[in-house]
């Protein structure tokens, strides 16, 4: 079932700086998807539109067979509670304590869980910031924030996970972890889309790889299993 639906999709931004030029891709519910590329081929732009943080210049983009253009606030709001985002910018509140970030992503969520504590310092045990917890976001390292974002995303256990260039600023075992997270994720049902030019992930058999150059779509590669 076709889950995301982008038609002739170009996003424009002034004067003239073609970030996406008329691309046609259909993400299936359930599936990786790996976008690709070098920096400025337009990866982060193409997410950003499928949580409609930004919107195309031209085209139109589907949710489930309902054009974005149709959906209205609340609309958009049910739709984003279903995703987890990691930001290639983390986006987290610094000021907040590492465990307050973690907590307010499954109030924002609508989240509820039997043992949220639990639940929490045991992702913080898996990504060895357990001992951090209750350290403000900006005294941990552009590493250790990277791992508080994709924590962050995965406890909402949300049906689609958007993540932008999750494995940037982290050693080969953290990038390890994420992939193994990544991969229970999506066998448990779940979509994945990650945006990386990371050569470790791109070696792991992980799902179809798009390719992006300069905004235009150049191939498609379906990766076994």
């Amino acid at each position: 079932m076709e889950l995301f639906v982008l038609k002739k999709v170009s996003k424009i931004y002034p004067p003239y700086f073609k970030a996406l030029v008329n691309i046609n891709l259909t993400i299936e519910e359930n599936e990786f998807l790996i976008l690709t590329g070098a920096t400025g081929a337009g990866k982060t732009t193409l997410l950003k539109l499928l949580y409609k943080d930004e919107a195309p210049t031209s085209g139109e983009l589907f949710f489930r067979g309902v054009p974005y253009s149709r959906l209205n606030e609340k609309n958009l709001q049910q739709i984003r509670r279903k995703m987890g985002i990691v930001f290639q910018d983390h986006k987290l509140f610094m000021e907040l304590t590492v465990y307050e970030n973690i907590r307010l992503s499954l109030i924002l969520a609508k989240k509820r869980v039997k043992n949220e504590k639990f639940l929490i310092y045991e992702f913080l045990e898996r990504f060895s910031l357990a001992q951090k917890a209750q350290k403000c976001v900006k005294e941990l390292s552009g590493g250790e924030q990277q791992k508080v974002g994709v924590i962050r995303a995965l406890i909402r256990d949300p049906e689609i996970l958007i993540a932008d260039e999750p494995t940037g600023n982290l050693d080969p075992k953290s990038i390890r972890e994420i992939i193994t997270l990544f991969r229970e994720f999506h066998d448990k049902g779940s979509t994945v889309i990650l945006a990386t030019h990371d050569p470790v992930i791109l070696k792991e058999k992980l799902g179809r790889v798009v390719m992006l150059d300069k905004g235009e779509l150049i191939s498609h590669v379906e990766v076994p299993r």
